[in-house]
């Protein structure tokens, strides 16, 4: 054999090699990227946590199977709940969670202790605000669920307590579910035996306006 003829048998051989080579990789390229949902954490206490109901029961967990089951196939719903917290616990939290991964909506659902407990409204609506300027300097949307205080305490400290939340929604521009458990607080029916926590069908109705809400963010906005 000539080196000519070698020369050119060589150079095909390399050629094919690196046509196949670059079609292969050329095919990986274009494999479709794993589909994503929006990741939600969900920061609150014993509300959120799911207190004396198993966490599938939780309104995080029946958020995310009507997120499933409403056109959102790949949401993530993170509970980040702790039964006894308060607004002071809420950055901590935030960061802690913010470390591992960066959700894209946040359902900040802190403050019913703080009502229940007397705190004072300045040092709630203080604590609060710090957690939604955390949040809002990460870029990530944000769903303040407002609380109410018991009526024990009078009329004007649940009144003043109440008007936290629409005061920092506006003041952040965040939205706001006004009562995170509007149709479920004083039924009977739909809470445990002490009054407080919601049982499994008062958290069906939670998740479900709280999906409301999703929706109105990722969905009806976009309509």
């Amino acid at each position: 054999m000539s080196y000519q003829s070698s020369n050119m048998r060589f150079i095909t051989i390399i050629s094919h090699f690196f046509l196949t080579s670059l079609i292969t990789q050329t095919t990986a390229v274009a494999k479709p990227t794993p589909k994503k949902g929006p990741r939600i954490l969900c920061v609150g206490d014993s509300l959120t946590d799911g207190y004396g109901v198993d966490k599938k029961s939780a309104y995080p967990a029946q958020l995310e199977k009507r997120l499933h089951a409403g056109g959102m196939p790949h949401a993530q719903v993170i509970n980040a709940g702790t039964p006894g917290a308060t607004s002071s616990s809420g950055l901590a939290t935030l960061r802690f969670h913010f470390k591992r991964m960066k959700p894209d909506l946040v359902i900040y659902a802190l403050g019913a202790n703080d009502g229940l407990r007397g705190i004072s409204v300045q040092e709630t609506e203080k604590k609060l605000a710090a957690a939604l300027e955390f949040m809002q300097s990460a870029g990530v949307k944000v769903i303040l669920t407002g609380m109410q205080a018991p009526p024990n305490y009078g009329k004007k400290f649940p009144k003043e307590f109440a008007a936290i939340f629409p005061r920092l929604a506006k003041k952040y521009n965040v939205h706001l579910m006004p009562f995170l458990l509007d149709g479920v607080g004083g039924e009977r029916n739909l809470n445990q035996a002490d009054g407080i926590h919601p049982n499994e069908a008062g958290y069906k109705v939670v998740s479900q306006n709280l999906y409301d809400q999703v929706r109105k963010i990722y969905v009806d906005s976009v309509n």
